[in-house]
Formats: C-alpha cells, sequence, structure tokens
C-alpha cells in the first residue's frame, strides 16, 4: 500500500503516503505506526522500513477484507504504484531526470520509424531560449554530455506520481525539460491549485485534475481552481484525437499535466494556462476509470 490512515489522534485523522511517513523522524514513527489502517477496509495496518536486500519501505496489512481493493489490487493500481516507487527513487538516489515529452507521441509509430521526429523535437525545444527565463538553468557542457546517462520518464508516469502525492514536486531534483535546460523540480512542478502568472511569462508544469469542459468543449475547468481556466480551441480537434475524447463527460475527474505559461486575464479576475507553442507533446490527461 502506498497510503495508511493514521488515527493515533481522533480529532485530527490522517492519510500518510508512505513517502511521507517515511522521513518522519524515527520517534514519530514509533509512536504513529500503532495507529495504522488500510485506507479502503481500514483494518489495522503495518509499516515496514526499507530493507537491505532492496526491498522498498510500504504499509501493508495482515486484516484485508476479502473484498479490499487493497487486497486484491487491479493490474493498473499495481502498474500505477510500480510508476511511483520508481519515481520515487530517481528522485531520492539520482542528481537529475529528464522528461521525455516524446514518450506517448511515439506510442503509435511503426518499431520501423525513424529517429527524425525527436531529433526534431530536442531541436525545436532548444530554439525555445525562453526556458531560460523564471527558473530554468542552461546546463554546461559537462551537464550536457552527461545526458545521456540521465534517468529519463515520460509526462504519464510523472502525472501518476505527482497525483498520488509523491516528494517529487517539492524535490531538489533536477529536471531537464530538453537537452540543454534544467530546472529544480521544486520550481517547475505547479499544482494548478497555487498557479499563478510569473514574471516574463517563463512556463511551469502544471499539474491538477479537471472538473469539466464548457458546453462548446473550447475550454477546460480545473477542479482546484474555480479561477483559473485551460483554452484548448487550438488545438481541440488533435488533442480529441490523441485521448479519444467525444463529449465533456469524458474529461471530467481526469488528471492533466501541461508545460505552460499562467496568463492574467485582462480585468485580473481569472488566468488561463497557455500550452507551451500548443504542441501536444507538452500534454498529458489521465482520464478517469
Amino acid at each position: 500500500m502506498l497510503d495508511a490512515i493514521c488515527n493515533f489522534d481522533p480529532d485530527n485523522i490522517k492519510i500518510y503516503s508512505i513517502f511521507e511517513f517515511k522521513r518522519l523522524p524515527e520517534s514519530e514513527v514509533d509512536k504513529l505506526r500503532y495507529h495504522l489502517l488500510c485506507p479502503v477496509c481500514q483494518q489495522r495496518a503495518y509499516f515496514r522500513r526499507a530493507s537491505k536486500d532492496g526491498k522498498q519501505a510500504c504499509f501493508g496489512s495482515r486484516y484485508h477484507h476479502q473484498d479490499c481493493s487493497e487486497f486484491n489490487p487491479s493490474s493498473t493500481k499495481t502498474e500505477e504504484e510500480r510508476t511511483v516507487t520508481e519515481v520515487e527513487e530517481i528522485v531520492h538516489q539520482s542528481d537529475a531526470l529528464l522528461i521525455d515529452f516524446s514518450k506517448v507521441m511515439t506510442a503509435k509509430k511503426s518499431i520501423k520509424a525513424s529517429d527524425s521526429d525527436s531529433q526534431d523535437t530536442i531541436a525545436t525545444i532548444k530554439k525555445q531560449s525562453a526556458l531560460t527565463r523564471g527558473g530554468a538553468v542552461k546546463p554546461d557542457d559537462a551537464d550536457i554530455k552527461a545526458q545521456p546517462l540521465l534517468a529519463k520518464q515520460g509526462l504519464a508516469a510523472l502525472l501518476t506520481t505527482l497525483l498520488r502525492g509523491s516528494s517529487l514536486a517539492s524535490s531538489d531534483l533536477w529536471i531537464y525539460t530538453s537537452a540543454t535546460h534544467k530546472w529544480r523540480a521544486k520550481n517547475l512542478f505547479v499544482n494548478v491549485a497555487d498557479a499563478k502568472p510569473t514574471e516574463n511569462g517563463a512556463p511551469r508544469m502544471y499539474w491538477g485534475t479537471l472538473s469539466h469542459a464548457d458546453k462548446e468543449l473550447l475550454w477546460f475547468n480545473p477542479a482546484e481552481e474555480v479561477n483559473t481556466g485551460i483554452p484548448i480551441a487550438k488545438y481541440q480537434q488533435k488533442l480529441f484525437s490523441r485521448f479519444n475524447i467525444e463529449c465533456g463527460a469524458d474529461i471530467e475527474g481526469a488528471g492533466f499535466i501541461m508545460f505552460a505559461k499562467c496568463i492574467a486575464s485582462r480585468d485580473k479576475k481569472r488566468q488561463y494556462l497557455q500550452l507551451w507553442d500548443n504542441d501536444l507533446q507538452y500534454i498529458h490527461l489521465s482520464k478517469a476509470k
């Protein structure tokens, strides 16, 4: 299990993620570990530290109900937990991570497809000098030469990790958005609830969930912030085709992550997230199941 309920204080019941719990002081862990419950069937749970043979820290329970989804997890849930653990290991054991924006885009290509598209993508990003403003850092030659050694993750994996409450968004991990631009994770990833216009329109990696779309399906509205919108008119058809969207109900509750600029409306009462270069490689949606 990646999460557990802690009822140490009955008036302040809390849900801990494994990544949060394992970083607590040892004295705090020893105090709280006797008050853990499964978040689904609410039966007694335990905390197990990382072991010397490589097993990761985790929550578990010997008392799950037979129909508890934590006892019989779906293949999707198991895959999500594997993804979150993989990214969390990178956060704590590596210095940097390269975002593979082409990962989803190339998934539908034939095996014989050339690498020219990926090379064009990298070349395009290199030309976008605006990325060096507002938090991005341009690495030196040594960084660039070392890039092939970097861990890589696509937007889908990063979104899953962020939604599951890992430490990625608050970490000091270097995140490469291209071969030549890097950011500290804590300066790059922004939950949509905290979105605000940046100096010089510098982009950020915004993430969250979607509440609904307008009737014309030209705007997405994040669930976390009523005064923030995502205009999609300029790339609507391509977006709908890529994520198999046929009506507004298809995006309700979906998770999203996008590399975008946050821009205030003329009256300063609302703001919107403008997808970087209106390029679909910079956005990913994970529809609710």
